[in-house]
């Protein structure tokens, strides 16, 4: 390991914040540049290396580290972006599967379009809490957590007013004559 790595490191594991605020200032351009490299998106990957930093000082993840700093730091934002693309798909897939209960998705491209515009429009018929758990959780890609932390709200609340949206949803669509192609 770079010994000035090993120090800062030390400093870390001691919870020096100035060797917090040079460990950000020295990393941060690169581990953005690592997650944009994964996830293909530049604001997304700002705000995957702001929430490991968030992470890295509240959680004290650097408490175990035994390999070389920069190591630690590429693996953790890899990581931590592939989770992120794993999850976003599993949402998406998960509200497709909740969607084709009872209707089925259209296959044409455009149909597609007319049906997520369809969407939209029943999200709007939904309370305002539960609509906006529902479009952070299906439409941005946020987990319970993330929600959560967004709205100031408890997970467990999240996930109420996400069940409760997803009822509305697809009762809505599945009373829609626009649903049948």
């Amino acid at each position: 390991m770079n010994p000035n790595d090993q120090l800062l490191l030390n400093r870390l594991k001691a919870g020096d914040v100035t060797a917090f605020t040079q460990l950000f200032g020295q990393y941060r351009r690169w581990m953005v540049y690592v997650a944009y490299t994964v996830l293909e998106d530049e604001t997304e990957a700002h705000d995957v290396v702001q929430d490991f930093f968030m992470d890295c000082w509240e959680k004290q993840l650097f408490t175990n580290v035994t390999i070389s700093l920069k190591s630690f730091l590429h693996c953790a934002m890899k990581n931590r972006c592939l989770n992120r693309l794993r999850d976003k798909a599993l949402r998406r897939k998960k509200l497709k599967v909740l969607l084709q209960q009872e209707a089925m998705l259209p296959l044409h491209p455009a149909e597609t379009s007319d049906f997520w515009e369809r969407v939209l429009q029943v999200v709007e018929q939904v309370p305002p809490a539960s609509a906006q758990v529902f479009r952070y959780t299906y439409f941005d890609g946020m987990n319970r957590k993330e929600v959560a932390l967004q709205l100031g709200i408890s997970p467990s609340t999240v996930k109420h007013q996400l069940a409760r949206s997803l009822r509305i949803v697809r009762n809505l669509l599945l009373r829609s004559p626009q649903l049948h192609y």
